[in-house]
């Protein structure tokens, strides 16, 4: 998986993770991660195609395959970017 924080997993703690997950869908245009607003999940996108947006101004896209959120879980802070899909 191409993460900075998922890639310094073993396998077991991968599985773990994995073990963990459970299926959520969203609408096309709508929001995953709202920018400033508190966090407790991580995602990985399965499909489809996600905006990173910041201060209004989208910044890139990401496909599937692709982890975000563990920014606000492993530092305790507010999101900091919106994703859309």
């Amino acid at each position: 998986m191409d993460n900075d924080f998922l890639k310094n997993l073993d396998s077991s703690q991968v599985r773990e993770l994995v073990d963990s997950m459970y299926p959520q869908e969203y609408s096309k245009g709508s929001y995953v991660i709202n920018e400033g607003g508190s966090g407790c999940h991580l995602f990985v996108s399965a499909e489809g195609e996600f905006e990173v947006i910041k201060e209004d101004k989208v910044l890139g896209r990401m496909g599937p395959g692709k982890a975000f959120g563990e920014l606000a879980i492993l530092y305790n802070c507010t999101r900091t970017a919106s994703i859309r899909g």
